[in-house]
Parts: C-alpha cells; structure tokens; sequence
C-alpha cells in the first residue's frame, strides 16, 4: 500500500508530522507534527489523507525552532543549535513553531519519510516535544529538520528568509512541485 500511495505523490515538502492510529492490529498509531505542506489545505496534505492519518490537534513546538524558507518554497525546520531559555528568543530567530499534530500508521510513517526524502539526507526524523494551542498539556511526536543532505547544499543559511510560519500565501507565491524542479535537485529524481 505504501508503494502504491507513494507513486501517486507528486512532491516532496517538509512537514512535521506526528501520527498514531491504532490498526485492525492493534498496532499504536505514531504522532507527527506537521509544519509545511502537509497541513490542512496544503500541496501534500493528500499524503495524510491517503494514508488514512487522523488530526488531532493544532500545536507548535515547545521550544522555539528556526524556520526556514529554503529552494523551491520548501519550509525547513531547523535543528536547535543554539541554547536558550524557553521563550527567550530575542536576536536568536527562533519562535515556537505552529503546525498540526497527526496520528499515523506505520505505512503512513513509512510514506511520510517517502515523502520527505529521509533516506536521501533531504528531511531527518526526530521526536520532539509539542504543546497544545490552549493548554500546557505537551506530546512528543515526530517531526522533520533539515537533513543532512539540505544543510549541505545550504539550507539555512543567510540566503534562506527566516519565516514565523509557513502559510497558504507563502506556498502560492514560492512553492515548486517536483516534476518543475531542476534536474538534480533533493527530491526531483524521487519517483512519487
């Protein structure tokens, strides 16, 4: 199923996502935050659609994060490198990250890292601590950063704006798909 979802994707876009469900199985659903194109009303929110993700909640990042407008419209959520003191954010660019919590299955999961690029270095999974909108109540979920492979080629660095959020006029105005990407790109060559 996973493959068969995966060639019907057209672009790769960095999100956080957290996602549980529980399967005839019994198997526990993941959690996944999400950031970028995969929330709601976004390019590939389809992904979490087609695999059958459940949203449950509207959240940000318990400790701020910088986030970035990389090539092609692509947001990027940066690794924390820099200490700082939860909400002391001043001349650091960091801010608590606004996105979407999701539960997911494993092949939902497995389709996310598809998805993202996580074996080709564009997206690395990591658990990361989530808050609710309006309570303190927390999660961990999993999210995407920044990759190996997009630090290397420059993401984050000066030549990437640094956003609060990635919203639908910032995805109409900047956003590539894959298939008009330059030939070469991170996730130009994936087949979705």
């Amino acid at each position: 199923r996973a493959h068969r979802m995966a060639a019907s994707f057209a672009v790769a876009m960095p999100a956080v996502v957290v996602s549980a469900r529980v399967s005839a199985a019994g198997a526990t659903p993941h959690r996944v935050f999400v950031y970028g194109t995969l929330k709601k009303g976004f390019h590939n929110h389809r992904v979490l659609q087609e695999s059958e993700g459940r949203f449950v909640a509207a959240v940000k990042t318990k400790l701020p994060h910088r986030l970035v407008l990389g090539e092609y419209g692509i947001p990027y959520l940066m690794r924390r490198t820099v200490p700082v003191t939860p909400g002391d954010t001043k001349g650091t660019e960091l801010t608590q990250v606004t996105g979407e919590l999701w539960e997911v299955d494993h092949e939902g999961l497995a389709s996310l890292d598809l998805l993202e690029g996580v074996a080709v270095g564009m997206y690395e999974r990591i658990e990361m601590k989530v808050v609710f909108e309006n309570s303190d109540d927390e999660e961990t979920a999993f999210g995407y950063i920044a990759g190996p492979e997009s630090v290397k080629r420059g993401i984050g660095e000066a030549t990437c704006p640094v956003i609060r959020a990635y919203d639908l006029d910032l995805q109409e105005k900047n956003y590539v798909q894959k298939q008009n990407r330059a030939k070469g790109s991170l996730g130009a060559s994936m087949n979705w």
